[in-house]
Order: C-alpha cells, then sequence, then structure tokens
C-alpha cells in the first residue's frame, strides 16, 4: 500500500513543528498558559538560549494532579467548552496543543500547586511519554521546565540560529507581552543575569518606557479612536523620528500580538507623505473588536488573524493614526539628536512659474538677506498668527533655507519642502472635496489582469469611477481605460491601475486606490513649487509662513523630509559651550 497511518509518535512530532519553531516559541506558549491563568509575576530562565533549559514559572491559578496528567494530552484544554466557543475566543491558549507538542521534542517537568492547595504536584514527560504525578513543595503557581530542547529532531535544532540571535527573539516575546499586560512584572534571566526586569506599572506609557527605553518613548505620542464596537489607542513615533526597519511596530488584537497585513498596511497609511521610503515608524498598536469580529484560528502559532471586516478595521486604524499624528503636526522636529539623519537632496534650480527669475547672485550667495525690520512691524501681533506666523524673518542662506526666530530659539525652513507640503494639502483637498476632474484619452489604454485580479478590479470600478478613472471590460480579463484623473502627468496608466488592484488585494479598502492618488499629488506638487537656489522676497517669505499654519502636517513635505528644524536655547547653549 503508498499510503500509511503515521505512527502516534511521528504525528506529534510533525504536529510540535507547526507549533515549536525554536526556544522562543515555547517561552510564548508558556506565557500566554500563565497569563491565562491570571498570573501577576511571570520569570522566564533561560540556559544555552533556549536549547538547554528553559523554565517559566508563574503565580497564577495552578492545578490539581488530575489536571496536571490531563494537561500534556493533545487537544486537552480548560479554554473551550462547546463549539460556540471557537467564534468567541477570549483566551490567548484555546488549542490544546502546546504542551504535548513542547513536550513530545523535549524533556518537560511541571510542578503545580492550585490556590488553596496543601501541596504541589511534579509531573515529567520525556519525548512525549509522561509519568504520574507525585508531590512535591512548590509555592502557588505553576513551574515549567523544559530540557534539551530537540534532542529528538536533530534535524531541527541543525536549523536554529546563532546563539545569541536565539535570545533575542526570547527577548522579543517577554517584551512583546510585557507591553500588553503592564501590570503584570515579568522578568528574564540568562545565564544567571538578569537581562530584564519590568516590575508593575499603572499604565502603558511607563510600561513602553521600561521596554524600549526614554529616548523611544520620549518620541511617541498617544493616540486613542472608537467607531462603534471597534477600539484603537496605543503610541506613534511622531514624524521625522523613524528606523530603517518595523521592528518598532508592533500590533495586538484584544492584547494578542499579531503580524497582520491588514494592521499593518494601515499603519503605514496614516503615515502616508509623512515618512521617507524605505523608513518605518515605531508604533504600539492596540486593537479592542469584539470577539466575534475576528478569527484567530487560522494559524498554529496564534500569530495570524482574519477579520471578518477587514476593510473596516483597516479604516478605523488609518484614521486613528492619522489623527494622532495630526494632532502633533505642528511640533517642529529639534536639530539636535534626532533619531535620523537625513541624506542630502540635490534639486536642479528651475525658475517659479509666475513670478520674476531668480536673483543672478542667488546660487553663490552665503550671505543672510535679513529681512527689512518695518515688514516684520506691518505684520501685526504675533499673538493672533500660528507657530510660523508668529516667526519673525530673519532671511535666506544657501538659496535654499529660511532662517527664523521662533519663540524657542532659531529655526531652518527648507523653502522647497515647505512649499511642496503646501501645493500637495491644497491639491487633496481639492480632490477629497469632489468629484475628480478628468481628461478622456484619445487611445484607450488597454489592460490585461489574471482572473484573480479581474474581479478584484471589477469590484473596484464604481471607486476608481470617484477617483477619475473610466474602465470598461474590453475583452475576456482585460479592462479598457478611457479617461483618468487630470491631475495625472501624462504615462503609462496601466501601471497604476494595475498598482491599485494589487494593494486591493491586501486590504480591499478605498485607502488603497487613495495612496496611489495621493503619490501622484505629491509628484505634481514636487515639480511645480519654488525651487532651490530661488531667491525670495520677504512678502513671499511671509505668504509661505502663513500657509504653512493653514495646513496638516506643515512639518514633513509630501515625501517625508523635514520642513522646519529648530535650535532651542539648548542646543545654541551647548555648540557655544556655555554654562546651562
Amino acid at each position: 500500500m503508498k499510503i500509511q497511518i503515521l505512527s502516534a509518535d511521528m504525528a506529534s512530532r510533525i504536529a510540535a513543528g507547526e507549533v515549536v519553531e525554536r526556544p522562543a516559541s515555547v517561552v510564548k506558549e508558556l506565557i500566554e498558559n500563565a497569563l491565562d491563568a491570571g498570573a501577576t509575576e511571570i520569570s522566564v530562565w533561560a540556559e544555552a538560549s533556549g536549547v538547554g533549559l528553559l523554565r517559566v514559572v508563574d503565580n497564577g491559578e495552578g492545578m490539581e494532579p488530575d489536571d496536571l496528567s490531563l494537561a500534556v494530552e493533545r487537544h486537552s484544554t480548560s479554554k473551550l467548552r462547546d463549539e460556540e466557543g471557537l467564534t468567541r475566543i477570549a483566551t490567548l491558549g484555546f488549542r490544546g496543543e502546546a504542551l504535548p507538542s513542547i513536550a513530545s521534542v523535549s524533556r518537560v517537568e511541571i510542578v503545580s500547586r492550585s490556590r488553596g492547595s496543601e501541596a504541589a504536584y511534579r509531573l515529567r514527560v520525556e519525548g512525549g511519554k509522561k509519568s504520574e504525578p507525585v508531590v512535591a513543595a512548590a509555592p502557588a503557581g505553576t513551574s515549567v521546565e523544559v530540557r534539551d530542547l530537540f534532542f529528538n529532531t536533530p534535524a531541527r535544532r541543525k536549523f536554529l540560529k546563532a546563539p545569541a540571535t536565539e535570545l533575542g527573539h526570547i527577548a522579543d516575546v517577554v517584551n512583546r507581552m510585557a507591553l500588553a499586560y503592564p501590570a503584570v512584572h515579568f522578568r528574564l534571566f540568562h545565564g544567571g543575569s538578569l537581562l530584564a526586569d519590568y516590575v508593575a506599572v499603572a499604565t502603558e506609557k511607563e510600561r513602553l518606557r521600561q521596554v524600549w527605553g526614554d529616548e523611544i518613548a520620549a518620541g511617541m505620542a498617544p493616540f486613542a479612536s472608537a467607531r462603534g464596537a471597534r477600539a484603537v489607542r496605543g503610541f506613534i513615533s511622531t514624524a521625522p523620528a523613524s528606523f530603517p526597519n518595523a521592528r518598532y511596530m508592533m500590533t495586538f488584537v484584544n492584547r494578542r500580538y499579531v503580524r497582520d497585513r491588514v494592521l499593518t498596511h494601515a499603519v503605514l497609511h496614516g503615515y502616508r507623505t509623512l515618512l521617507m521610503k524605505g523608513r518605518y515608524p515605531a508604533a504600539l498598536v492596540f486593537l479592542e473588536i469584539p470577539l466575534e469580529e475576528v478569527d484567530v484560528n487560522v494559524h498554529p502559532a496564534k500569530i495570524e488573524v482574519r477579520f471578518r471586516r477587514q476593510a473596516e478595521v483597516h479604516e478605523v486604524v488609518a484614521g486613528a493614526v492619522e489623527d494622532g499624528l495630526r494632532r502633533e503636526a505642528k511640533k517642529p522636529a529639534a536639530a539636535a539628536g534626532a533619531p535620523q539623519a537625513f541624506p542630502a537632496v540635490a534639486e536642479t534650480a528651475l525658475p517659479y512659474v509666475g513670478s520674476r527669475p531668480p536673483h543672478p547672485g542667488a546660487r553663490d550667495s552665503r550671505v543672510a538677506e535679513t529681512a527689512p525690520r518695518e515688514a516684520e512691524q506691518e505684520r501685526g501681533g504675533a499673538s493672533e498668527r500660528g507657530f510660523f506666523g508668529s516667526m519673525t524673518i530673519l532671511g535666506q542662506v544657501l538659496g535654499c533655507y529660511v532662517v527664523c526666530a521662533s519663540s524657542r530659539g532659531l529655526a531652518l525652513i527648507d523653502q522647497h519642502a515647505a512649499h511642496e507640503r503646501v501645493v500637495f494639502e491644497r491639491l487633496r483637498r481639492q480632490w477629497k472635496e469632489g468629484a475628480v476632474e478628468k481628461q478622456s484619452l484619445l487611445v484607450p489604454q488597454t489592460l490585461e489582469l489574471p482572473a484573480g485580479e479581474g474581479t478584484l478590479l471589477e469590484r473596484a470600478v464604481p471607486e476608481l469611477s470617484r477617483l477619475g478613472f473610466d474602465l470598461e471590460p474590453f475583452g475576456p480579463g482585460g479592462y479598457a481605460i478611457h479617461a483618468v484623473p487630470a491631475l495625472l502627468p501624462e504615462g503609462d496608466y496601466r501601471e497604476v491601475v494595475r498598482s491599485m488592484v494589487a494593494e486591493l488585494a491586501e486590504v480591499e479598502a478605498s485607502a488603497a486606490p487613495a495612496g496611489e492618488i495621493e503619490e501622484r499629488l505629491a509628484s505634481l506638487a514636487c515639480h511645480g513649487v519654488i525651487r532651490a537656489h530661488r531667491k525670495l522676497e520677504t512678502a513671499e517669505i511671509r505668504a509661505l509662513l502663513d500657509a504653512l499654519d493653514g495646513i496638516d502636517f506643515a512639518t514633513q513635505c509630501p515625501h517625508g523630509r523635514p520642513v522646519v528644524l529648530e535650535l532651542g536655547r539648548e542646543e545654541l547653549d551647548k555648540m557655544f559651550k556655555r554654562r546651562l
């Protein structure tokens, strides 16, 4: 016979591979069990980066001997009672596979004492074979000790990373759990050394400082929003603070850490036009959603989820992040100590359409062009103006930067980036206020899509029409583009539509094509504004500053570059070696 029934031992090892990928997987499952047991103190010990020994000790409710013996059997759980409960998962663990999967590829010892019980009980399991529980001495709670991980599956141990990498994954698990449960005391030990000690705190902001440090936490602002039964809150880094990877982007659903493409896209969508390409924000996002609207039973390790209404979830999260950033947008970036250094940007000097040509000597000038004092006096009281409008104009240097005195010190403004943001916001506002002006194509462009993408595009045709695209079916699997938004530059529009369809496949939200349009708006704004090496009159500078006060996100251009940097009293005193 070609088909055979696997032995129970081999089936257990295969199942373990779905749950236990590395030592960090063991730590995750055991901490989840401890939290479900109501623990307020959880300690993790690791030796040899978790391969030699992992021990997780908690002060939760513990287990009686009969429950202890059943806990290591496959498909045994205390967290599900009936089929209906599977659609409303309120606990972190529920599959009943964590302990037996771990025990099938290691040597496990569990010591547990329930609250109110006079004695604890010890149970040993080696390679899936368990002993009977025996009486032991231990405080209330549970201790799970895992030794010689993957001792009977050497191939899996061979694929583990360097010890430092595996230890880093364990620390990441503890950090994520600590961020989600600030009222629980977490400890992490390795080789006899205390690596992390997160005492219980009252607020999520305090836990954020414990885990990510004061420097990152200080640059993050709280945000919160609710829409119906869905609520989202957390902390987001204020631009231009950013990082080269998504390490500091964490999303939680009902306090369960997940890696979800919809949530990740929603967070990044909230930052659109505020971060440079290839940069990522720091974001700690907690989404609270009715249990029946999220399916957590789609991945053996419970790391992925599926939303019933993912478009609505995307809209709630992206809107909350954007609103939170909007509230912080008027606070300029500090020139000193910023988390990121922005690369130089070379720009071609072009005349400003509708204005007089650049001053012949502006390109080579190295002297600040001081604004007349009379012009400053004519503009009225500074208290009636916004942050930018209240600045005192000092001049222009290097043909690129406007120098001003603000209430907090010295401010440098990139004239091109500032005007680019102003024009972009005006274009975006016009687009959102009504139907986008369309331009018909003399020769329609034909687009062919695979069956799956064609179905997505068919559903998106009404939304694309609102955005300025007129499409009609053209043969099997094809569409003809008859009209496009007038604001788009001339070119091949098929890739624009194709890109929109690709994003719709991820989020099924109108925000995807909106982001595509905004990229085109940013491109238009970049090519139609004040360029570098353009001499500005005082009145032009004043109009630009006033315009910045009238828009959101005035501190970054649509591509994420900073518009303004400030040197405060403290930075200036340090530069001149003055005593503070």
